[in-house]
Order: C-alpha cells, then sequence, then structure tokens
C-alpha cells in the first residue's frame, strides 16, 4: 500500500516549479541568440509565455489538486463541530475548478479585444481582461473576509500570502507587461521581463497555497499521508492519519 507522506509533496512540487521556470529562462534565450530558423523551432512547449505548454500544464493540474482539496476540507468541515466555514470553502473549490479549464482553454483572453475597443484601453489596461478580474477579486475579498478570521492566524496568513503572490504574478505583472507590448511589442526587453515574473509568480503562489493546505489538512485535521490502495476489483485512495 504505497503512501504519499504530505509532509513532503512541497519540496517536490518546489523542485517542479524551479524547472519549469528555469526552462522558460532558458527557451526566451535561446530564440533570443539562436533564432527560430533551427530544427529546435521556438522550444514553444517548454515557453512561459504560450498556451499549452508545460507551465500551463502544471499550473491547471496545481488548480485542480487545489480544486480538489478545498472540496475534501469543505466536506470534513461540514460534518465537524465547526462547520461556519464549510460554504467558503466549497466556493474556493469550484473556482479553482473553473481556473483549471480557463488555464488550458483560455476563456478570460476571449474577453479582451471586446473590453479593449468598448472602453479605447491601452497601457496597462491593454490586456482588458485584469479590469473585470480586478473587481471580482476585490469582491471576493471581501466577501472571504469572515473566512479568513474564522482560520488559525498562521494559516490565514499563508492563504493572504499565497494569494498575493499569485495575484502580483497575474495581474501586477501582467498589467506591468501590458505596457511594453502595447506600445512596443511583444519583442520589447519590458514585455519579457515582465512575462517571465508574471508565470513565475503565478506558479510559486499557487504552490505556496497548495502546500498550505496540505499543511492546513494535516495540523488542523490530523491527515498525515494519502494512501492508495488496490482490491481485486479497483483501487481507490484513502487519507491516514
Amino acid at each position: 500500500m504505497p503512501a504519499v507522506n504530505l509532509k513532503r509533496v512541497p519540496v517536490v512540487l518546489y523542485g517542479m516549479v524551479l524547472l519549469i521556470i528555469l526552462l522558460g529562462i532558458v527557451q526566451q534565450v535561446f530564440v533570443d541568440t539562436v533564432g527560430i530558423e533551427t530544427p529546435l523551432k521556438d522550444l514553444r512547449h517548454i515557453s512561459l509565455d504560450e498556451e499549452l505548454n508545460l507551465g500551463a500544464w502544471f499550473s491547471s493540474m496545481v488548480m485542480l489538486c487545489i480544486s480538489g482539496l478545498t472540496a475534501l476540507i469543505g466536506v470534513i468541515e461540514r460534518h465537524s463541530a465547526k462547520p461556519q466555514n464549510w460554504l467558503y470553502w466549497m466556493g474556493l473549490a469550484l473556482g479553482f475548478l473553473y481556473m483549471s479549464v480557463d488555464e488550458n482553454i483560455a476563456i478570460h483572453e476571449v474577453t479582451i479585444d471586446p473590453l479593449r475597443n468598448a472602453f479605447d484601453l491601452s497601457g496597462a489596461l491593454y490586456f482588458a481582461w485584469v479590469l473585470p478580474a480586478v473587481v471580482l477579486v476585490g469582491a471576493l475579498g471581501l466577501i472571504y473576509l469572515r473566512f479568513l478570521a474564522r482560520l488559525p492566524r498562521r494559516f490565514a496568513l499563508l492563504f493572504v500570502i499565497s494569494g498575493s503572490i499569485y495575484l502580483s504574478g497575474a495581474i501586477g505583472f501582467e498589467m506591468l507587461g501590458a505596457v511594453f507590448a502595447g506600445s512596443e511589442g511583444y519583442d520589447a526587453l519590458g514585455y519579457k521581463i515582465f512575462y517571465i515574473l508574471e508565470e513565475s509568480f503565478e506558479l510559486i503562489g499557487l504552490t505556496t497555497f497548495l502546500s498550505a493546505l496540505l499543511a492546513y489538512l494535516g495540523e488542523v485535521h490530523g491527515y498525515a499521508a494519502i494512501t492508495f490502495q488496490r482490491t481485486q476489483n479497483a483501487g481507490y485512495m484513502t487519507m491516514e492519519k
């Protein structure tokens, strides 16, 4: 019965994040120095600025894991002595499930041209999807204040830190990169620097949040490992205390 120690998972995840970021930097340096007229082309599958690549796949998988973990915590807490937060956990589960899908098919990008043209947006708002995103994040932040207040202080702080790291990349560096993309184009050095920072912060923020959730399961609910078991007809997974 193989078991996965929850405390060891973050080490593996951060190692994967570091590898993905380094590969993305190598890809950009390769394209800038060697060009794309080689058998390797532009190595787009390890780029940090393309869809359908290694980084997008990893982010989507982490979001899916976060969705599953927050749903699990919600179910556990609904049947606990303190069920007040279970609906908030389920809200997070649905939100991260949507984000996982969006990371693969880029639903948010459909809004860029209509919003940009409708409101004549440029500069930091050149990637116009950030406008409704900022409003949504602000509203959700207010809604989830009560959720954070009910959490153990250490985990409330970890969740806020991980969210801040992620949003610094997804919205903050996205807006800074947009300034260069809109005025100088996608080949501008400033844009390349900020898209690398954007994707790096997103990956680190997601991994930090997932790591915090695993710690929460262990410290608050006493789960230490995931055990994979197999019977004659099927396999199944259990949480081990």
